[in-house]
């Protein structure tokens, strides 16, 4: 390929801020040296969502204002100047959203296609056009199978007067297929290079799994969440094709650069017989919600009929949560040839999906209620062994901390931003095997899995660490580093739980049937919540921090992966399993070998809940604060004090 010709290349793109479109900029500003011209509603909302996905320079962006909506996509005469001398078009634009109404979606979709498809002409007119690219959804008809020749011809006709079935229902995909053949039909009679890549539904990238649009197999997860899911819809012969979105946008930028292209359609989706099928699916699915498997299968057009009847009123889910599973084939063997000139084989989406539907099943819980009081934009998701992190990268020694119960990794933001900006090491908070945006463990003990994944986690880090735990989370942090056997890491426990439980009530529910306990602690109201923070015996409690945790509690437990998650370590904790019964004996014990500032416990005294374990009295490092069970969540200041001193750098606000 000839460099210096690639470095000239102008892009023009719509969908920019979308969910493949931000993934495809970031890609092409750390791999490319191409200027992009983005079309946005709004230059300050767009370079916002782009610098929240990762993307750092934006000296080859410039922002084109406008809208596809509009006529002349309500561009200023500079800006379509601009547009003229651009080498490529990517047309990925468009609101994802099957429940669009059909003047919403026309005007998006349709109205878009045609402005597009004029700038196209203009800028083959002016000799610039080298490649038009448009995303359009897999389920479009058209370039696909031995009727293209057909379709075109009908294209050719009346491409934008297709035959469907024009119900307020279908709206969304039938305005897509329409630009779809409007767009092929204007490229033929115009004679400029045509790619038409058709992702299937398209879910988060590698390794983290963040699926933020949750339209497409997000509904089939909700369903599922909620219990509307019993049977497999059509059964073992139908599947949901699914493509990770660094992957669509991996094969933009190939596109994009590519100097002499054939055109062509990919469709993006492996080949159906190595792809999971409706009923594995399901399977995986209901195995990481903590729900039944569904029983049977029932036609899939039965049920798209049960949820036109009302069925949909009935489930808060939409008819159209079905379009996307198919028991079509699709004619991969192009999309095989492009990544074969990629260098690349197609992803087994399997592995991905535990942290796909965990990930989901947290962004489905209602967003309101568990939104952060504060604002930290500057964190990263991170994937650690099979364990969902987020924090800051940094220099030095990292931390590594570890919540308790009624807690996910995003309770503990304020305590991580806090270290990492007096510090600047490394900090990652980790959501335990199936809390916040984990998947479950495989293992058939709670705790044994908890560790497990733990350790696997911390294995990925090289070096000396400093490891924190909080709660029950202390517990799992002290058995996975005597499991790891290491001797760089270093402990610190707060408020340690194991076998040091004082409420007897508890423990009497705690031997109910795990379902009737989980659904107990689902049923819990937001204020039952709140009275248990300010019965853990906190005092000087933010009364509004503590209505909003306990908000967020309650909205995590409708989750029953999460639920679940609680009740198997609580039973742990309480009912004196054999790994309980004198815990801290064995895992809570330095070696010998190990000074007391290489260990530290934090107890708060107010805690109603628990008692101090006596084993760590020795060969740790004790601190006492006159709080209760959840000071990490509610006195951040102090408790980062305590952890700076520990570790040795309590003058650092002298040092900066």
């Amino acid at each position: 390929m000839n460099q210096a010709r690639l470095e000239q290349t102008v892009l023009f793109m719509t969908g920019s801020t979308g969910f493949i479109g931000k993934e495809t900029v970031k890609q092409l500003v750390e791999k490319t040296d191409i200027h992009m011209l983005l079309l946005v509603r709004s230059e300050r909302r767009a370079r916002s969502v782009l610098e929240s996905y990762g993307v750092r320079s934006f000296e080859r962006i410039t922002f084109i204002v406008g809208d596809l909506s509009l006529t002349g996509l309500g561009l200023v005469q500079a800006d379509r100047e601009r547009i003229a001398k651009a080498h490529v078009i990517l047309h990925s634009g468009g609101t994802m959203d099957i429940t669009l109404g059909r003047e919403t979606a026309e005007k998006i979709f349709m109205h878009g296609a045609r402005e597009i498809a004029q700038l196209a002409q203009d800028m083959k007119f002016s000799g610039s056009l080298r490649h038009f690219i448009h995303v359009v959804g897999f389920m479009s008809p058209y370039g696909q199978g031995n009727e293209q020749e057909k379709q075109e011809q009908e294209q050719e006709q009346e491409p934008v007067e297709m035959n469907h079935a024009g119900s307020q229902e279908s709206a969304y995909e039938e305005m897509k297929f329409k630009a779809d053949a409007y767009i092929r039909a204007h490229a033929k009679q115009y004679g400029y290079p045509l790619s038409v890549v058709n992702p299937s539904t398209v879910v988060g990238p590698r390794p983290t799994g963040e699926t933020e649009q949750t339209g497409g197999i997000g509904l089939l997860i909700g369903a599922v969440q909620k219990g509307f899911m019993p049977v497999v819809p059509g059964g073992s012969s139908y599947w949901l094709p699914l493509v990770e979105n660094d992957v669509v946008a991996e094969t933009l930028v190939f596109l994009i650069r590519d100097e002499a292209p054939l055109g062509g359609t990919y469709p993006l989706l492996a080949r159906k017989d190595e792809s999971p099928n409706m009923k594995e699916l399901l399977h995986v699915i209901t195995k990481q919600l903590d729900v039944p498997r569904p029983t049977g299968s029932l036609p899939l057009s039965w049920i798209q009929r049960l949820m036109s009847l009302g069925g949909s009123r009935v489930s808060g889910i939409p008819s159209q949560s079905l379009a996307f599973i198919t028991d079509r084939t699709f004619p991969v063997e192009e999309t095989e040839g492009l990544m074969q000139r990629m260098g690349r084989s197609w992803p087994d989406i399997r592995e991905q999906l535990p942290f796909i539907i965990a990930d989901l099943d947290y962004r489905l819980l209602s967003k309101a209620e568990v939104e952060h009081e504060h604002v930290l934009t500057d964190y990263i998701r991170v994937r650690l062994g099979n364990l969902a992190s987020l924090g800051w990268e940094g220099e030095g020694e990292p931390w590594v901390i570890v919540h308790g119960l009624l807690q996910c990794a995003d309770d503990l933001l304020p305590l991580g931003s806090q270290l990492h900006r007096l510090t600047r090491n490394p900090v990652w908070m980790v959501d335990l095997a199936g809390f916040g945006r984990s998947p479950v463990h495989q293992e058939e003990d709670a705790f044994t899995g908890q560790v497990n994944a733990l350790v696997e986690a911390l294995s990925e880090m090289q070096g000396p660490i400093k490891l924190v735990g909080h709660s029950v989370g202390a517990a799992i942090a002290a058995a996975a580093l005597k499991r790891s056997g290491r001797t760089d890491i270093r402990l610190a426990l707060l408020q340690p739980v194991a076998d040091n439980g004082r409420d007897a009530r508890l423990t009497k529910i705690l031997r109910l049937p795990r379902l009737v306990v989980r659904t107990l602690l689902r049923a819990r109201s937001q204020r039952s919540w709140a009275n248990v923070f300010r019965a853990s015996g906190s005092t000087s409690l933010d009364e509004s921090r503590v209505t909003r945790l306990a908000k967020r509690i309650q909205a995590y437990l409708r989750s029953p992966r999460i639920a679940g998650a609680h009740v198997d370590l609580l039973r742990w904790i309480h009912l004196g399993h054999k790994q309980t019964i004198g815990f801290w004996d064995e895992f809570g014990s330095p070696r010998q070998t190990e000074v007391d500032a290489d260990r530290l416990v934090v107890w708060a005294e107010k805690d109603r809940e628990y008692h101090f374990p006596a084993s760590l009295h020795a060969g740790y490092k004790k601190v006492e604060l006159p709080y209760g069970h959840y000071f990490p969540a509610f006195q951040v200041e102090q408790t980062v004090e305590i952890l700076l001193g520990w570790a040795g750098e309590s003058d650092v606000n002298n040092k900066r």
